[in-house]
Formats: C-alpha cells, structure tokens, sequence
C-alpha cells in the first residue's frame, strides 16, 4: 500500500509540474472565441484546423485574411486580466501557420493607458516551418521602457499578422483566397521555452560553407544525429537534393537565393537553417 500511495503521489507532482506556470489565453475550442475588435483590413473566423499534425493537433484555430493593403491590419484578443508586475518578465507562446515568412506583431494593452500598447513586439525566434504549425515565443515585460502597458495587469493582445518589414524576403504574405495564416494555443508562460527540447537542437547544428555554390555539410555537436533532412524555398515550397555524403548534400541543381534546411533528430526535434545558395 505504501508503494502504492508513493506511486501516486509521484505521479501528481509530476502532472503538476507539467501545468504550472502557464495560463492559456484561448485554443480558439470554446464557444466565446474572445475574440475583440480588428481593423484596417482583416477577417477572421474560428475553423477546423486545416493541418492536424506536428506540433498542433487541437480541433479549432483562428483563420485569418487579408482584404486591405495597410501594414497595421490587427485582430484583438481578450486576455481576461492576468497580473504581470513591473518586475516580471513573461512570454506568450503562440502557435502560428503560415504560407512563407511573415513579420508578425503582437501590443500588448491595459485598458486605460493612454499609450494604449503601442511598442510593437516581435517574436525572438522566426518563422521557419512555411505551411506547417510552429510556436513563436514574445517577451512580455511591463512599464514605459518595455512594452507600454503601465497597470500591472494585461486587458488584451492586439495581434498584427502580416506587417511586412522584417521578414525574409520582405513583404505581405496573406491575402482573401489562396494565401491565408492561422494562429492557436496562446499561452502566457513563466519561463522561456527555446531554451528546450529542438531550440537546444538548433543551437548545436550549423551549414558550412554558407553561403555555399554547390554542396552544404551539416556539422553537429554532441553527438546529434540527422535523421531526416529537407529544404524549402522562401516561399514554402519543397525542392530535391542529392545527398552525396553523411550529412552532405549537393545543391547545385538549386536556382540562386534563399532556402530553409529543416533537420529532424533521432529524438524527433526538429530544427530550420537558413541557406544561401549562390
């Protein structure tokens, strides 16, 4: 019986330090979508997940859709009030699903301030995975000097999807028909999650020669192992390559520009490079 009871006592510590320190701000499967005003050229709207798998498998997430050329379209989210003092610093998670790389915006809002929010945050990692689910993480601080909401407490995120400035290559992804992005699973969390897991991977995995003419070399530390390798343009799109060694591959059939190697390990993390072909 002792046995048994230690078994379980583990077994909810453990459940537990799997939840704390995150709030779910809205995985979009309620019936109050939370969703509050948006502006300068957008539509958006609950719907199936179009690609229920990788890293978000849950039912619903929000569409969205450009109708207007403005940079600042936005889209705002209830946060329901979460306390963050000017001492902290907390991060959202968001996961996003996009067509190519887009330059995506989050102000986070109290309801009084006259600033209102307007320093815009970027995520600290970029978008790599084109037409597939990937978690973006922002910082959240408060106070005038961080990200201007001034009240200790967080009303609303407004969310801008597709400003165009500082992706690569630069410009508008999204439009009303065949080129739309979706968002899910926001979360405010204690702690910074790329520290983990495929960030970990990323950071011990680099490309050489880059810039390369025609062939690249994955070189790895601690003894990481490539299972799977694969390369998209800047627009998404898959293209062939040769593999001439262990972890060399030619890419001299490749036209010059930008692509994204994306590498999975033998744990199932993955991680995305940037490539210059020239």
């Amino acid at each position: 019986m002792k046995q048994k009871i230690t078994f379980l006592l583990l077994m909810l510590l453990s459940t537990s330090s799997l939840v704390f320190g995150q709030t779910m701000i809205n995985d979009f499967e309620a019936v109050e979508t939370g969703l509050l005003n948006a502006g300068g050229g957008i539509t958006t709207a609950v719907v199936a997940n179009p690609n229920m798998t990788g890293s978000n498998t849950t039912s619903n997430c929000l569409e969205i859709k450009r109708t207007a050329t403005q940079w600042w379209i936005f889209q705002g989210l209830d946060v329901d009030n979460v306390a963050i003092s000017d001492t902290d610093t907390k991060f959202i998670s968001m996961m996003v699903h996009f067509p190519a790389q887009t330059d995506v915006g989050i102000r986070f809002d109290a309801a009084a301030d006259d600033a209102n929010g307007t320093n815009i945050v970027r995520p600290l990692n970029a978008y790599t995975e084109f037409n597939q689910w990937q978690e973006l993480i922002f910082e959240v601080k408060d106070g005038p000097d961080a990200t201007s909401f001034t009240l200790g407490t967080l009303f609303r995120l407004t969310f801008h999807p597709d400003m165009g400035f500082e992706n690569e290559p630069a410009g508008q992804v999204l439009n009303d028909t065949d080129a739309l992005g979706y968002i899910d699973q926001i979360q405010i969390l204690d702690s910074n999650p790329l520290s983990t897991s495929s960030f970990k991977l990323e950071n011990s995995i680099s490309l050489f020669p880059n810039p390369t003419q025609s062939s690249f070399k994955i070189t790895t530390l601690n003894s990481v192992d490539i299972e799977s390798v694969v390369v998209y343009n800047i627009l998404g799109k898959h293209v062939n390559i040769t593999q001439i060694g262990v972890n060399e591959f030619d890419v001299s059939g490749l036209s010059s520009g930008m692509y994204i190697v994306k590498m999975i390990d033998s744990n199932g993390f993955t991680a995305s490079k940037r490539l210059l072909r020239q």
